[in-house]
């Protein structure tokens, strides 16, 4: 191969040509780099916090499209949802705007609104074409956090409403629940905002917002009743029908008032505990004190009493019975009912407070006070309260003709003795008169009446048959004689006597004597016709039978 020297090559001729203008391409480039960094600083400027909220269920929430709002206004979104750690629930993160970074507050409160039909009426209807989407409640807290626990439902009272918040204490809740109304003198002013059962299961906690300007109605001598449902209650005096609302027969509802409306106390605070009684008239009724326990004992059925039956004095409910418990004694191989009960005498108002005063100027002891009603014949007796109803109530009532009796105190309860009563008492009346009935020898009186009907229409058929036409035939041939004598008489007085002759009268007074009779025999003949039973009883008392 031949090789070639680098130095025989010519010289290369070099130009330097100036430099343009860039190109145009690169300008859109440029554009939509700088947009995505004004729109990154723009995201980066408005973005708030980061928060996790933790439901129970994940149900109509969307990653990227569901938003949280307050007021209904947007004020975040949900970013994501996934699965908590124990897998029992789902956590939602939650980007929310700067502006809306205040409601990240330990007392916010989240929840997914959905549709609902509930006490407080039908809610979230517009998720139907919009989507589930996460509501908040902002707290008035100043501590910030990013974790919350969601709530499955609404809150009864959010923190924006102005009011007052009070606790009630129940022994049960019946049909009440977050969002049922509050009443005073059947006008809404508030509402359940929270409900649960205490710790120790004996009863139920409950909270209630009153709005303002109404919370200042509650004070000191505030009472709340459960007005749920309708009270209905049929007494001597006819039936009572009493609810706030038709509301509050559906959804159950509270009402409160005063005890004593002219002196209502003053203004309570908040959180003021109150006990929610049953029904108006256990929260009106003034409170009792100085309790007295009694106990009876009933040798007869209580069907019907049990804990709470009301013992009567004299017309006035004066306490209730506490307790039942059947008993046997060996003795009479019988069994009984031991009946424990609370008395209040103080509900006898001035009728006690007499009797109290008349045991201190005597002297006498309670004991020896309550044995000098029994010497008067102070019993306890069961009895029926209305035939309709079937009620029962045990009375403490006098009874004049009762047995004497002694009373006796055990541990400071005192034993009352008792007289049968009640239904009870019915049957036995009933079954005694029954007894009485059977007694009466009917099948004897019968005979006896048949015998006597056979002989009376014996006899009136002898008079009919033989009497009655002998008197009639005796009776006409009487008339003839009569008539003939005077005719005889008649013309004896006018041709023998002067008018005026002691003959003529003596004649004239002799045939009215005759006529006398004739009537008084007619009238004896028509008495004996229609009356044939007085020739063997004798004449009714009346008046003497007269001719027709």
């Amino acid at each position: 191969m031949t090789e070639v020297n680098l130095d025989d090559l010519p010289a290369p001729n070099i130009h330097h040509h100036k430099r343009g203008r860039p190109s145009a391409i690169w300008i859109v480039p440029i554009i939509a780099i700088a947009a995505g960094v004004a729109l990154g600083v723009r995201t980066y400027l408005r973005a708030g916090p980061t928060i996790h909220v933790t439901f129970d269920s994940a149900e109509g929430l969307e990653a990227g499209r569901s938003e949280v709002r307050f007021k209904n206004v947007p004020v975040g979104k949900v970013t994501d949802v996934d699965l908590a750690e124990n897998h029992q629930q789902i956590v939602a993160t939650i980007e929310l705007t700067r502006g809306a970074a205040g409601i990240a507050v330990t007392d916010s409160k989240f929840w997914v609104e959905r549709p609902r039909i509930g006490v407080g009426g039908v809610s979230g209807l517009g998720t139907l074409l919009s989507g589930a989407y996460i509501g908040v409640d902002v707290g008035l807290e100043k501590e910030k956090t990013d974790t919350f626990i969601g709530l499955e439902k609404p809150p009864g009272v959010t923190h924006d409403q102005h009011g007052k918040r009070f606790k009630l204490v129940s022994a049960d809740a019946g049909s009440l629940a977050v969002r049922s109304p509050l009443y005073l003198r059947g006008q809404q002013v508030g509402g359940i905002s929270e409900l649960a059962l205490a710790a120790d299961g004996k009863h139920v906690d409950l909270e209630v917002f009153v709005e303002d300007p109404w919370a200042n109605d509650v004070t000191e001598g505030s009472v709340f009743w459960n007005a749920s449902g309708l009270d209905v209650e049929l007494d001597p005096t006819g039936l009572h029908v009493d609810t706030q609302s038709l509301a509050t027969v559906v959804a159950g509802g509270i009402a409160f008032g005063y005890r004593d409306p002219d002196h209502p106390g003053r203004v309570a605070p908040e959180k003021t505990s109150f006990t929610l009684f049953d029904s108006r008239p256990r929260a009106l009724q003034i409170p009792d004190t100085n309790p007295l326990a009694l106990a009876m004992q009933f040798r007869q059925p209580l069907r019907g009493v049990a804990a709470g039956t009301p013992i009567d004095f004299e017309g006035v409910v004066i306490g209730g019975v506490d307790s039942v418990k059947l008993g046997y004694d060996s003795t009479v191989h019988e069994f009984y009912s031991d009946v424990t009960a609370s008395v209040y005498p103080g509900r006898l108002g001035d009728g006690y407070t007499n009797l109290v005063a008349e045991g201190a100027r005597t002297g006498k002891t309670g004991p020896q006070m309550l044995q000098g009603l029994v010497d008067r014949g102070l019993r306890a007796q069961l009895r029926s309260g209305s035939l309709i109803t079937g009620s029962l109530f045990i009375a403490l009532s006098r009874m004049p003709n009762a047995r004497p009796a002694r009373i006796a105190a055990t541990e400071g309860v005192w034993m009352v003795p008792t007289e049968r009563g009640g239904t009870d008492q019915i049957q036995d009346q009933v079954a005694s008169i029954m007894s009485k009935i059977d007694k009466i020898p009917f099948d004897a009186i019968g005979g006896d009446v048949r015998d006597t009907a056979k002989a009376a229409s014996t006899l009136l058929g002898h008079f009919d048959r033989d009497v009655v036409p002998d008197a009639k035939a005796v009776l006409a041939q009487a008339q003839v004689a009569m008539a003939a004598l005077r005719d005889g008489l008649t013309a004896l007085r006018d041709n023998v006597a002067a008018p005026d002759s002691p003959i003529q009268q003596s004649t004239r007074t002799a045939l009215e004597q005759l006529e006398r009779a004739a009537f008084s025999l007619r009238g004896l003949s028509d008495y004996l016709q229609h009356h044939p039973e007085s020739l063997l009883r004798g004449r009714a008392a009346g008046p003497e039978p007269k001719g027709k």
